[in-house]
C-alpha cells in the first residue's frame, strides 16, 4: 500500500482536511503503514469485525475478518458470486437485523435501475438472489449505485437507501462536468413488499455513496460530492445530520475528507469511537481517520492494515464464533432460507430469567446484563398472558441495599409462601435471601448476611439459586456452579438452612440448575457450558426424589440448543399454566443482532413431553405464540381456556 503521502504527491492535490478546518498531518514519505501484530486471542473473544468487498469490474462477495477493527486479514474466498441485474456485484452493503439475518444489498450494473439483494443467517449459504426494481418504472432513470440498509428501531422497518440520477430532476445542478444524483430510499419490513421510492437527501449538489450511521440519537449522513474529472476536481466527503433516519438532514458546513480522489466511506463504531474508511480508489488502498465527537479527526491509516485491492465496502460487527466459523466452513451447494429469530420477550439486555406465577400474573426476574457481569440490580416484568410484558420496577438494589455485597448481582429467583414473597439472589458470588409482601417487591435483605457463603458448596459455586416446595412442604434451595449440583434443605421460615449441603452429580453440569414436578418424577434441568460459548445449552434428567440420584435419558438429553442465528440458549426457568399440563421455558440468548456472553436477551419457549414423560427438543427458532394470539390469561388461578396448538 503506497503511503498518504506518496499518492497526494502523485495526484498533485491538497492534503486531508477534516471538520472544523483542522488538517491532518501527512504521512511521511518513508512510512511504512504496517499496523502493529495483533496479539493472541482471548478464549472468549468480544468482538469480530467483517469488511465487504468486490474484485475487478465486481466479481462477487469478498470478506476479511478483524479482531480489534485495524488489522484485517483476507478470508480469501468469494462468498456469493452475482447472478441478477447486469450480473455484477459492486459496493456490497452488509446488515445483520434485530431477527439475526444477514441482509446484502449491492449494485449489480453501472446502469441498471434496481439492485441486487440476498440473505444468509451464516454468510455461507445464501437465499436465491433478488433483482429489486427500485426505479425500473420510473422514466429517465440512469442508475441505482451503491445501495446500503439500516434498521429503523423506532419505525420497526428496514430502510434501503441508494444513490440515482434521474433526467429531468434537480435541473439547477445539471452539469456537463459530472453526473446529478441524490440519495433515496424505500422502507420494508420483510424485503417482500416495499415503500414507493423517495427523495432522502439532496445537498444542493451531485453526490453519491451515502451511508447512514446513528450516533447517540442523531443520524448522520456521510456521502460523496460528485468529482469534476475533467478538471481533476475531486468531490469532498461530506456529512449531514438529522434527528430521524428518514431526515430532514441539514449539511454541516466542513467536509470531512477534501482534495482527495475518495468516494465508499464506511463507518466502524467501538464504544466512544467513530473510525471512517475512505477508498482511495484509484491508488488502490484506503485510509482511515479517527475521531470521538465529530469535530476532531486523527488520520490513523499507519495504524490500521486494511487488505490489498479492498473495494467500496461496508464495516460491520459480528460474533467471532461467526468469524472464526467463515475460515474454515464451505456452502451446501443449494440455496437457504433464512429462518429469523423470534423477538424476546423483554426490552434491553437480560439474562438467566426466573420465571414464576403468582396469582393471575407471569413474572420474570432476570439478571440485568451490564459489561462483564458488573450487574448491581434486579428488576421485575410481569405479564398477564405471556405473550405482553411490562417492565415494572427495580426490586433490589445490590449496590445500596446490602451491607455485605455491591456488584455481581446475578440469576435471582422467586418464590411465595404463607403470603409472604422470597426473593434468592447471588451477589458478590454468595447467595442472599430478602423478603416482600408483593412479587412486585421491594425485597428487604432478611438476614443482613449471606444465606450461604462464597466456598461453602460441595465442588461448585455458590451461584444460581432456585428454591422448589415440595408437596409435602419441605423447601430446599438448589444452586451451584461447576463440577456438581448442590441442594439444601431450609427450614419453614425459608432464610434458614436446615442442614449441611449435599452434593447432586448431573451429567455434563455447568450451572444453572431448575427442579419441577409432574406426574410424580421430579425433572431436573441444567445449563451446560460456558454462557460466553454459542453452545451453551440445556441437558434434563428425571429422578424420584428431590436428592436425585438423576438419571438422564440416551436419547434427546439435550432439549434446548443453538439452532440458526440463535445461541447461547440456556440458563433457563420453567413456569406451568395453572390447571392445565401446558409448560413454558423462559431463557436467555447472545443479543441480537449484537451480543454475546456480556449482552443477553430474554426469549420464551414452548416446552412439551412424549407419552413416556420424556422432555422434547425445543426449538428457539419457534416462536410460542403467532402475532394476534391471547397466549396463556389466567383467571381464578386457572386458564382460561386450553390453547390450541397452531
Amino acid at each position: 500500500m503506497p503511503s498518504l503521502l506518496q499518492f497526494l504527491t502523485a495526484l498533485a492535490v491538497p492534503v486531508l482536511c477534516l471538520s472544523g478546518g483542522a488538517c491532518a498531518q501527512p504521512i511521511p514519505s518513508n512510512a511504512s503503514p504496517t499496523a502493529k501484530p495483533q496479539a493472541a486471542r482471548p478464549k472468549w473473544q468480544a468482538d469480530a469485525w467483517l469488511m465487504t468487498s468486490f474484485r475487478g469490474s465486481g466479481d462477487g462477495l469478498h470478506l476479511a475478518v478483524s479482531d480489534d477493527g485495524k488489522t484485517w486479514r483476507d478470508l480469501d474466498h468469494i462468498f456469493l458470486k452475482p447472478g441478477v441485474g447486469s450480473g455484477l456485484m459492486r459496493d456490497p452493503h452488509l446488515l445483520r437485523g434485530p431477527d439475526g439475518i444477514f441482509r446484502l444489498v449491492w449494485t449489480t450494473g453501472w446502469k441498471d435501475k434496481g439492485i441486487g439483494y440476498a440473505s444468509s443467517t451464516d454468510l455461507v449459504n445464501w437465499s436465491e438472489q433478488k433483482y429489486l426494481p427500485l426505479f425500473e418504472d420510473v422514466p429517465g432513470t440512469r442508475t441505482a449505485w451503491a445501495p446500503e440498509t439500516v434498521y429503523d428501531d423506532a419505525g420497526g422497518q428496514y430502510v434501503i437507501t441508494w444513490s440515482s440520477d434521474i433526467e429531468g430532476r434537480f435541473p439547477q445542478t445539471v452539469s456537463s462536468e459530472r453526473m446529478n444524483h441524490r440519495t433515496y430510499y424505500v422502507t420494508t419490513r420483510d424485503f417482500q413488499r416495499f415503500s414507493k421510492p423517495q427523495l432522502l437527501l439532496d445537498p444542493g449538489f451531485d453526490h453519491i455513496d451515502t451511508t447512514l450511521n446513528k450516533v447517540g440519537k442523531q443520524w448522520i449522513a456521510v456521502f460523496k460530492e460528485g468529482d469534476r474529472q475533467q478538471q481533476k476536481i475531486w468531490g469532498a466527503l461530506r456529512w449531514a445530520v438529522a434527528d430521524d433516519v428518514l431526515g430532514p438532514y441539514t449539511l454541516m458546513p466542513q467536509p470531512l475528507v477534501q482534495g482527495q480522489r475518495a468516494e465508499g466511506p464506511t463507518l466502524l463504531r467501538q464504544g466512544d469511537t467513530t473510525r471512517l474508511f475512505v477508498d482511495f480508489y484509484s491508488a488502490g488502498h484506503y485510509g482511515v481517520y479517527e475521531t470521538a465527537d465529530w469535530k476532531r479527526w486523527t488520520d490513523v491509516s499507519l495504524d490500521v492494515n486494511v487488505v490489498q485491492g479492498q473495494r467500496h465496502g461496508t464495516v460491520l460487527w459480528v460474533p467471532p464464533w461467526l468469524a472464526k466459523n467463515l475460515e474454515t466452513a464451505q456452502a451446501d451447494g443449494k440455496p437457504a432460507t433464512p429462518q429469523p429469530v423470534p423477538p424476546p420477550i423483554l426490552e434491553g439486555f437480560t439474562a438467566d430469567p426466573s420465571i414464576r406465577v403468582f396469582g393471575d400474573t407471569y413474572y420474570v426476574y432476570p439478571t440485568s446484563d451490564k459489561p462483564n457481569w458488573q450487574t448491581t440490580d434486579f428488576s421485575v416484568w410481569s405479564s398477564r398472558n405471556l405473550v405482553d410484558w411490562k417492565k415494572e420496577k427495580m426490586v433490589l438494589d445490590v449496590a445500596h441495599d446490602l451491607k455485605w455485597a455491591n456488584i455481581e448481582a446475578w440469576a435471582p429467583d422467586a418464590i411465595v409462601r404463607n403470603g409472604q414473597y422470597y426473593f434468592y439472589f447471588c451477589a458478590g458470588q454468595r447467595i442472599g435471601v430478602a423478603t416482600a409482601r408483593s412479587p412486585l417487591g421491594p425485597f428487604k435483605d432478611a438476614l443482613g448476611k449471606p444465606l450461604i457463603e462464597k466456598g461453602s458448596g460441595v465442588q461448585t459455586n455458590t451461584i444460581d439459586p432456585y428454591p422448589f416446595i415440595d408437596d409435602d412442604g419441605q423447601a430446599y434451595l438448589y444452586y451451584g456452579n461447576g463440577k456438581i449440583a448442590n441442594v439444601v434443605r431450609l427450614k419453614p421460615d425459608m432464610v434458614t438452612l436446615d442442614g449441611p449441603p449435599a452434593g447432586i452429580p448431573l451429567n455434563q453440569f455447568r450451572e444453572g440448575i431448575v427442579v419441577f414436578k409432574r406426574g410424580g418424577k421430579y425433572y431436573f434441568m441444567w445449563s451446560i457450558d460456558d454462557a460466553r460459548s454459542p453452545d451453551y445449552r440445556v441437558g434434563w434428567g428425571v429422578a424420584d426424589s428431590p436428592l436425585g440420584p438423576v438419571r438422564s435419558p440416551d436419547n434427546h438429553f439435550i432439549v434446548l440448543q443453538k439452532h440458526g442465528a440463535a445461541v447461547g440458549t440456556a440458563h433457563h426457568s420453567v413456569v406451568n399454566v395453572p390447571g392445565t399440563d401446558r409448560w413454558y421455558v423462559a431463557y436467555h440468548r447472545h443479543a441480537l443482532p449484537q451480543g454475546g456472553g456480556y449482552q443477553r436477551q430474554t426469549a420464551l419457549a414452548r416446552m412439551t413431553f412424549d407419552g413416556a414423560g420424556n422432555i422434547e427438543p425445543m426449538d428457539p427458532l419457534a416462536a410460542p405464540f403467532k402475532p394476534g394470539d391471547r397466549g396463556e390469561p389466567i383467571v381464578n388461578g386457572r386458564a382460561v381456556t386450553p390453547y390450541v396448538t397452531p
